[in-house]
């Protein structure tokens, strides 16, 4: 019975400090990469982005449609990542080249009728 009054003050001593941190050990979380989508292609496109060396997919974007997509921290640690709109056809698809991202980065991506002739841009 007395390991009971032993282990109470321990316990709720414990339970009181355990949960604080200072400023210095609390870190805001970057804010996402997101890609913004216009498919003007007659088809269905497939979005992925290659980056940090993984090619993830982000999702489709059906034709006249648009689509907003939040790339994952892990693609875009390095900084540089590279956009991909595939038709499901045997079309070649069309990459952007490489992009530096940083936190907070918004990627517009138009996909044109042509595919050859589609734009990823960094919003200023």
């Amino acid at each position: 019975m007395r390991y009971h009054l032993v282990l109470l003050p321990l316990i709720l001593g414990l339970v009181a400090c355990g949960g604080r941190q200072t400023p210095e050990e609390v870190q805001p979380a970057a804010p996402p990469v997101a890609v913004e989508v216009k498919n003007l292609y007659a088809l269905p496109v497939e979005i992925s982005i290659r980056g940090n060396g993984t090619l993830y997919r982000l999702g489709t974007v059906h034709p006249g449609m648009t689509g907003s997509f939040t790339v994952p921290a892990t693609v875009t640690l390095n900084g540089s990542a590279e956009l991909m709109a595939s038709p499901n056809t045997s079309a070649r698809p069309f990459l952007s080249g490489p992009l530096i991202l940083s936190p907070g980065a918004v990627v517009d991506l138009l996909v044109t009728p042509r595919l050859f002739n589609s734009t990823a841009s960094i919003r200023p």
